[in-house]
């Protein structure tokens, strides 16, 4: 039979646990969070990238479409924003793989798992 201070150190253990996982996971949200914001924009940039393509196809301007600055630099921030994605992405994978070596484990007895494919994934 265990002692009230043997308890009491196992729970203290447990709630230390718990907290940690807290952590981890509040971590992980964040990144979640903004990898979601990423994507909104960059789902912005490419609707308007497409609507400026397809402006200038229809009023027959497809000749040196790459050329033109506008369409160059949408080019350039879907590109942007698909690299911040990608960081996101590794940063997440980084948070959660470190809170399985510290042995964090849900109490069902498994494994947490980082979940970055995520509304379709972009990569």
């Amino acid at each position: 039979m265990a002692t009230k201070t043997q308890i009491a150190d196992m729970l203290r253990g447990r709630l230390a646990n718990v907290a940690e996982r807290g952590r981890v996971l509040g971590q992980a949200l964040g990144v979640r969070a903004d990898m979601a914001a990423t994507r909104r924009r960059l789902r912005a940039a490419l609707a308007d990238l497409g609507e400026e393509v397809h402006i200038r196809l229809r009023a027959g301007q497809e000749q040196g479409l790459a050329a033109e600055v506008k369409v160059r630099d949408l080019q350039d921030q879907v590109d942007g924003l698909k690299a911040e994605l990608r960081l996101q992405e590794t940063e997440l994978r980084r948070i959660m793989q470190e809170g399985i070596r510290r042995g964090e484990r849900p109490d069902d007895g498994s494994p947490l798992r980082p979940d970055v494919e995520g509304e379709g994934g972009v990569l």
